[in-house]
């Protein structure tokens, strides 16, 4: 790698806190200065391959350079312009930013417009079929496993548990018609805010699928905060309440396929 990668860059351009963000903050197109021309027309096969808990050394392997001059050292931040096939013989320029965490491993990704994400993912074409009946298979998965507390970064058990229970699900499905990421959370503070995490979660379980190849547009993801709990409890100790909530806090994974 040239020695001017190796040098920290300014700083990122986002307020991120280990390896997320609230609000991606996009630098200019025209102030992309990628080291390799080239890097601006990626590999969609190794681009696709970019993913969660790959070291800095990992994601250059495959993508290239920083097109900002952000550096290796010292930044949790890396963005690109991309040219990506538009599905009609032309191109459309899209932004791409890979955040690290405080151990220096890629965690959260975004695109810029976000549909550009359809174009590293297409949908496949749909082949005209008679009509046939959907099935709607359920999952409910602890947000206790899949996140950090308090938090909607995905714990590295939380994604195994994806991989494991939905990716997994995906590729044993012949024909997908979409999928429902529902966020709950328990009673326990205040309405609005519970509502907002739920929604945050749901939309960190939609983006690690989005990243594993399933097309952004066939997910919905929402919150619904303290809403359709599956367990009453009343008990008086906080510690025996927050275990007793457990079940509450979840998100639902409603997976509906041709049979």
């Amino acid at each position: 790698m040239p020695v001017v990668a190796l040098l920290a860059g300014c700083g990122g351009y986002s307020q991120v806190r280990d390896g997320a963000t609230e609000q991606p903050v996009w630098p200019e197109m025209g102030a992309a200065r990628p080291i390799v021309p080239a890097t601006m027309r990626p590999d969609l096969d190794k681009l696709r391959k970019v993913q969660a808990g790959m070291t800095k050394t990992e994601v250059y392997a495959l993508i290239g350079h920083p097109q900002y001059r952000e550096g290796l050292v010292g930044v949790n931040e890396w963005n690109f312009v991309f040219q990506l096939p538009d599905g009609s013989g032309g191109t459309t320029t899209c932004q791409y930013k890979v955040l690290f965490d405080n151990a220096a491993l890629a965690r959260n990704f975004y695109w810029h417009p976000v549909a550009c994400a359809d174009r590293l993912n297409p949908a496949p074409p749909v082949a005209a079929a008679p009509a046939a009946p959907a099935q709607t298979r359920t999952l409910d998965l602890s947000t206790d496993m899949l996140f950090e507390f308090d938090s909607d970064r995905l714990r590295s058990e939380g994604i195994r548990m994806l991989d494991e229970r939905v990716v997994s699900a995906l590729t044993d499905a012949q024909r997908l018609q979409g999928i429902r990421l529902i966020g709950y959370a328990d009673r326990l503070g205040a309405d609005d805010y519970n509502m907002t995490l739920s929604q945050r979660r749901a939309d960190a379980v939609k983006a690690h699928l989005v990243a594993k190849g399933v097309p952004a547009q066939n997910i919905q993801a929402e919150g619904r905060g303290e809403a359709d709990p599956v367990v009453d409890c009343q008990q008086q100790s906080r510690p025996a309440l927050i275990a007793c909530l457990a079940s509450n806090r979840r998100v639902r994974v409603e997976i509906t396929v041709d049979k």
